[in-house]
């Protein structure tokens, strides 16, 4: 049902929240940086939206109208290293494993 859909997203959104609160936590104490926890960045599991940001962030031109495989391509052509997956493409048990090493309990 439609409220069952809303309250899985709302659910997943608070995972998301309380793990990205964690990395930002576990960074500023000096630990690992995130990237290393999150495992291998990728651009393919960015969103178009995410590339084209990285694009003006490095000053690429000529990058709004391409489609995501031409954006990371761009990318990979002007030295960008791939961001870790963005936490939406973990699982929950996935989300959980990760908050249990943040917390040393792993």
């Amino acid at each position: 049902s439609l409220a069952t859909m809303k309250a899985a997203a709302e659910s997943t959104q608070t995972h998301n929240l309380v793990v990205s609160r964690l990395l930002q936590d576990h960074e500023a104490a000096g630990s690992p940086a995130s990237k290393a926890l999150l495992g291998k960045g990728s651009f393919l599991k960015q969103s178009a939206a995410s590339l084209k940001r990285l694009c003006k962030e490095h000053g690429i031109k000529g990058y709004s109208k391409l489609q995501k495989d031409a954006l990371a391509k761009v990318l990979e052509r002007h030295g960008v290293s791939p961001p870790p997956p963005p936490l939406e493409s973990f699982t929950k048990k996935e989300l959980i494993a990760l908050v249990r090493q943040l917390l040393g309990e792993g």
